[in-house]
């Protein structure tokens, strides 16, 4: 029974979320139609907060876009939670902490946005770190999404304090919390200074954005929150830590040693490799869907390390492609991985699990669902004509021009290495989204759940259908979507990102050309077989009654990757036998393969039980004795007297 009260309650909030999102989406069209030096200088607003602090906003090229980004995404996930939201009313589940800790995440992430000081950035981000772990904690009856909470709770913290003291140490260098201000000191910095800054930006931001070795909340988080959220925070959250590397390292630092590029190159790398090599092992649905944004965010990184090395080596045309990528597959990933997670949060509420080995033939049963799946797994897995594949081919060519500029040493053997990575990426990538689609649509139902399992509700399809619909008009139309990167180009490249976005035109275009046959063909095999007779008859098995155990398993169709990659991943299995009289006689075969979580145990595990130790040793200060209390007094005493002298 659906509590009349708190559904009108959920449509309105929703709705207006929705209203407020495409209200923002007018609103920007409106000023980039109308352009002006604002779009390169920027627009600022300040708002008094008391005790001599002030809050203080910019509105620039920069800015737009990853608004534009923000604004698409929240109401898309919007839209689609109108429809998600329902199955908690069904169940008599409160929806109040969703709706508003819902508002102020976005509201925060605006904020994060447009700030334009030290003072208001900290202030904003705290606010996205808290609302988006109240989101994250939502279904908190789970004890496996308390704890996935809380430790994105932990992660997160630990990269506010590192923001938090590199702010202030920028405050206290400046006597100002204000960007620009930092950026008129930076020449008058020393090269350790530069260098610690950067370094608590990188691994701050990093954090957040999930590179690799901070990147273990990212599968935890993402794949215990509600579809919605999780649609939102990898389409969009981890974007805002990308757009404050550019806006606090690339424009308020400027260029800096050739490191910092390497730094991004090789981390990203790392990124992109380690995450879709866990994602292709994966039998969770939405974990395989974490672990791939991690590969995004590697790739993502990959860009920004590529423009920083073009930069430095005053190589113009390597870091307008570069960011050209960049920007091009922050757009596609936000749409594909959303629709993705959509996808997936479809899947569950028809199945209750998230477990790949209990689904199959969810196809039959949910076609609309698997259409959009099917259309986002060719934009994510960078296959032609859609968005993805542009992306990544534009990052290819702005690494090769990078080779042009090899310097003797370890570049020679990394840029080149870094290509090799970014293609073994692409094919981990489709053998891994073949894997999540063929084994959750594909075949027969591999448990009584997925055999019952029935389409979702209209808005819960139909979101992800528009999300494609966007996708494939973003390349039919790429002067559209070049003319949004061109925004936040004017602010990084100023008066030279016209003359280059001119230049991707032509191939841009071709993909509306190829788009455009892939559409004809289909609807011409579609057209030729709609009359013509099927006969419909059993898959022959040499007479035996197929059955869904015959099928390959999540973990046996990617088991290849497991062997080779068996280092990398900590994999590890056991086999066991049950034979009869001779070991040529088998009853039953039992195999149990399992992935180490190799950053956790090297680091994170041995790291907390370190803290534990130390814990308990200063402890035992508190003995509890007034003798002991009274000699800490005396040493205190001693040792402030002889530093007063």
């Amino acid at each position: 029974m659906v509590n009349k009260e708190s559904q009108t309650v959920r449509q309105f909030l929703m709705g207006l979320s929705i209203a407020l999102a495409g209200a923002g989406l007018i609103l920007s069209t409106i000023l980039i139609s109308r352009g002006g030096e604002w779009v390169k200088t920027g627009l600022r607003f300040i708002t008094e907060a008391g005790a001599g602090l002030s809050l203080t906003w910019k509105l620039d090229g920069l800015t737009v876009f990853f608004l534009i980004v923000l604004l698409l995404g929240q109401g898309l996930s919007s839209l689609y939670a109108l429809g998600y939201l329902k199955e908690y009313q069904e169940k008599n589940k409160s929806l109040w902490p969703f709706l508003v800790n819902w508002f102020l995440f976005l509201g925060s992430m605006f904020g994060v946005l447009l700030a334009d000081d030290g003072f208001t950035f900290l202030l904003t981000w705290e606010m996205m770190s808290l609302f988006s772990f109240f989101l994250v904690l939502y279904e908190h009856e789970d004890p496996a999404n308390r704890k996935s909470a809380y430790i994105y709770f932990v992660m997160t913290h630990v990269a506010t304090v590192l923001l938090t003291t590199v702010t202030l140490y920028l405050y206290a260098l400046t006597g100002s919390f204000s960007f620009e201000i930092w950026a008129g000191a930076v020449p008058s910095l020393s090269t350790v200074q530069l260098n610690f800054i950067f370094l608590a930006f990188f691994i701050g931001f990093g954090t957040k954005a999930g590179f690799v070795p901070f990147h273990i909340w990212l599968p935890y988080a993402h794949s215990a929150a509600p579809s919605p959220v999780s649609a939102l925070m990898s389409g969009v959250m981890v974007k805002v830590a990308l757009y404050l590397f550019i806006r606090l390292v690339w424009l308020t630092m400027g260029p800096g040693p050739v490191w910092w590029g390497w730094l991004f190159l090789i981390i990203g790398a790392l990124s992109a490799l380690v995450g879709i090599l866990s994602a292709s092992v994966q039998s969770d649905l939405k974990k395989l869907l974490a672990f791939s944004t991690i590969e995004n965010v590697g790739i993502l990184s990959m860009a920004l390390g590529s423009a920083f090395l073009a930069r430095t080596w005053n190589n113009v045309w390597a870091m307008d492609l570069a960011f050209v990528a960049f920007f091009w597959h922050t757009i596609q990933h936000m749409l594909f991985k959303s629709l993705l997670f959509m996808g997936a949060g479809n899947i569950i509420q028809a199945t209750h699990t998230r477990n790949l080995e209990r689904l199959g033939g969810l196809l039959k049963r949910m076609p609309k669902t698997g259409l959009g799946a099917l259309i986002g797994i060719i934009g994510i897995t960078a296959l032609p004509p859609l968005g993805g594949f542009w992306g990544e081919l534009t990052l290819f060519q702005s690494l090769l021009m990078n080779t042009s500029h090899l310097a003797n040493g370890w570049s020679k053997v990394f840029l080149p290495l870094s290509i090799g990575i970014l293609a073994l990426v692409g094919g981990l990538s489709m053998a891994t989204f073949v894997k999540w689609f063929g084994i959750a649509f594909l075949g027969q139902a591999r448990s009584p759940v997925a055999e019952k399992a029935e389409e979702a509700h209209p808005i819960q399809y139909i979101t992800p259908l528009i999300i494609g619909g966007i996708a494939i008009l973003s390349v039919l139309l790429p002067t559209a979507t070049l003319a949004l990167i061109d925004l936040p180009l004017s602010v990084l490249r100023p008066g030279n990102s016209a003359m280059m976005l001119s230049a991707l035109g032509t191939p841009l275009n071709l993909s509306s050309i190829y788009l455009i046959l892939l559409i004809l063909l289909t609807a011409i095999v579609f057209l030729l077989t709609k009359r013509s007779f099927h006969r419909v008859t059993a898959t022959w098995n040499c007479g035996q009654p197929l059955t869904s155990s015959m099928q390959y398993t999540a973990g046996g169709l990617t088991n290849p990757i497991r062997v080779l990659f068996t280092k990398v991943l900590g994999s590890r299995r056991n086999v066991k036998g049950d034979f009869a009289e001779t070991r040529y006689s088998l009853r039953s075969l039992t195999y149990e393969g399992k992935i180490k979580e190799v950053f956790e145990d090297i680091f994170y595990r041995p790291t907390i039980r370190g803290l534990l130790w130390m814990s308990s040793q200063i402890r035992k200060l508190q003995a509890g004795s007034i003798h002991l209390y009274l000699g800490y007094l005396l040493v205190t005493v001693v040792v402030v007297l002889i530093l007063g002298r």
